[in-house]
């Protein structure tokens, strides 16, 4: 083969490198931009860890990336964490897995990432699901079936991330990281019973799942609604009034207090 044709096939082998989809090569890191949407919320935890272990053992596995339209760079898909970490170990290139996809499919391989290889927390895997949901549009069964996992689990999953931001907050400083509590957390808040739900927790009160779910069970709020409830009955020339509910009596109390007082004050 002359030079000239020797040539020719470097330069196809070079353009095939930067068009095939699943490509293996490596890139400058000055070429390599981390994801402005990450799904998780930790994103440089133990990367110091990560970094002795790379030096030891070498990466292991290359960084997944996207090539990035009309640019000469590429953005991360799947393995910030390994970025930073050979970035700390002075690293200028890295291997990496080279894809062509959309944002929603880059948005769903880095959930899909994460959830496979390195355990989101619930905070993060509701964030994430629900991002899937409402911003690109992918019903329940879609990421049920992504996941391989149960509509039910998914929508159980989706439901911890309508809690509001407070309740988020809340949630955390309570430590009230298990995931299937935090569902209960949200079912508490649904129903209006997160304040009480939270106490109840933070007392000891509610200790597992089990407790949560018969603090949200139906029964449990009739009980609850049944102990609210206030009695009136007439007995001789008197009112009694009841209630298992100290709080309601008190308020009760206060109004008639008021009531009578302004009765007074009228006939002066």
């Amino acid at each position: 083969m002359s030079s000239k044709s020797k040539r020719l096939g470097t330069l196809a082998d070079i353009f095939q490198s930067e068009t095939l989809e699943g490509t293996i090569r490596k890139i400058k890191l000055s070429k390599i931009i981390p994801s402005n949407r990450q799904p998780r919320s930790e994103r440089l935890k133990a990367v110091e860890e990560l970094a002795e272990s790379i030096q030891a053992e070498g990466l292991l596995q290359p960084l997944v990336v996207n090539k990035i339209n009309n640019e000469d760079s590429y953005k991360i898909i799947a393995g910030e964490r390994r970025f930073h970490a050979v970035s700390k170990l002075g690293w200028t290139e890295v291997e990496c897995k080279i894809l062509n996809k959309s944002d929603k499919d880059i948005y769903r391989l880095a959930v899909i990432e994460n959830l496979q290889r390195e355990n989101l927390s619930a905070f993060d895997e509701a964030e994430s699901l629900s991002i899937l949901k409402t911003e690109y549009s992918y019903s329940d069964l879609d990421i049920a079936t992504i996941f391989g996992k149960s509509r039910n689990y998914i929508s159980e999953i989706l439901s911890i991330s309508q809690l509001t931001p407070e309740n988020m907050r809340l949630c955390r400083e309570a430590k009230i990281e298990n995931k299937n509590l935090l569902i209960q957390a949200a079912q508490a808040a649904k129903k209006g019973d997160f304040t009480e739900f939270l106490a109840r927790i933070t007392s000891g009160a509610v200790r597992t799942v089990k407790d949560a779910k018969k603090f949200n069970s139906p029964k449990n709020t009739e009980h609850k609604q049944r102990s609210q409830a206030i009695e009136i009955k007439r007995k001789n020339h008197s009112i009694l009034i009841t209630s298992e509910d100290s709080t309601i009596l008190d308020k009760f109390e206060a109004k008639i207090k008021t009531y009578l007082s302004e009765i007074h004050q009228s006939r002066d």
